[in-house]
C-alpha cells in the first residue's frame, strides 16, 4: 500500500515537513541571554549592563570563568576602600564572596549584596555579565591573607587577598 497516493499520507508527510522546518527555525533562533525577542530598551535608557552597577575606573580587575578567578592573588592596603570590577566570562553563574578578617566565612550559603560579608553586586552573575564588589578593608587586617571564593564553586574558584 502506497501512502503517498492517499490524501491522509500527503497530510502526514506535509505535517512532518512543516514540523521539521519549525523545529530548525526555533533551534537556530538567536536570542540574547536574559532577554526576549520582543523586549525593547525604553528610549533614553542607556543601561546596557543588565541593571548591574557601573564598572569603576582604577578598580582591581577580576575575571571569572568557569571554575577559575584571574588573578587568584590580590594585594590591597589596610583601611582603604577597594573596588573590584568583576567580569563573568564563563557560561555558569558566579559571584565573589570575601571571608571575614579571621579567614572564615560566617555565611555558609550564598552571600548577599549588602549582607554580613562582602559580596559581589549583583550577588549572582550569569555568564557574560559584569558587576562590582566594594570592600572596606579592615584597618587591623594588615599582614593577613583573606580568602575569597565563588559560592557556586567553593572548591574550584578561590583566591587570596593579601592585606598590607
Amino acid at each position: 500500500m502506497d501512502l503517498t497516493k492517499l490524501p491522509v499520507g500527503e497530510a502526514i508527510i506535509g505535517f512532518l515537513v512543516a514540523a521539521t522546518v519549525v523545529t530548525f527555525a526555533v533551534a537556530f533562533a538567536v536570542v540574547e541571554p536574559g532577554s526576549s525577542p520582543a523586549e525593547e530598551t525604553p528610549a533614553g535608557d542607556d543601561d546596557d549592563n543588565g541593571g548591574a552597577p557601573t564598572l569603576v575606573d582604577g578598580a582591581v580587575e577580576i575575571v571569572m570563568g568557569d571554575n577559575f578567578f584571574r588573578p587568584t592573588d590580590v594585594t590591597v592596603t589596610a583601611g582603604e576602600t577597594v573596588t573590584f570590577n568583576l567580569e563573568n566570562q564563563g557560561a555558569a553563574i558566579h559571584n565573589m564572596h570575601i571571608a571575614g578578617p579571621d579567614g572564615e566565612y560566617a555565611v555558609s550559603g550564598l552571600c548577599e549584596t549588602g549582607g554580613e560579608e562582602p559580596c559581589s553586586d549583583p550577588d549572582t552573575m550569569p555568564g557574560g555579565s559584569t558587576g562590582i564588589l566594594e570592600w572596606n578593608v579592615p584597618a587591623d587586617a594588615a599582614g593577613s591573607q583573606i580568602p575569597f571564593r565563588c559560592d557556586f564553586h567553593v572548591v574550584e574558584m578561590t583566591g587570596t587577598i593579601t592585606v598590607q
